[in-house]
């Protein structure tokens, strides 16, 4: 007799062990440490707005000054750099 001939004949027995697999492995997922992957910082960022028809001033006004104060409020920034054109 086979294992799958066992495991057709037996579904009660079947079941349970999947049963049990599943909510071991769950359990088994839910215990994992969480600092296995360490924090990292981005150290650049680069942003590309396209903003066609407008003048450099538009842009600065409308797009970088709005990208800049969004910016501003990330940790452990440093410097901020924008060009409009």
């Amino acid at each position: 007799m086979g294992i799958a001939e066992y495991a057709i004949k037996r579904k009660l027995i079947t079941l349970v062990f999947t049963f049990l697999f599943i909510v071991g492995g769950y359990k088994a997922y839910n215990s994992l440490g969480k600092l296995e992957d360490p924090e990292f910082t981005i150290k650049d960022a680069l942003i590309i707005t396209q903003y066609p028809g407008a003048s450099p001033a538009e842009v600065e006004e409308e797009v970088s000054d709005e990208i800049e104060k969004a910016c501003q409020q990330l940790k452990q920034l440093k410097e901020i750099k924008s060009i409009s054109k």
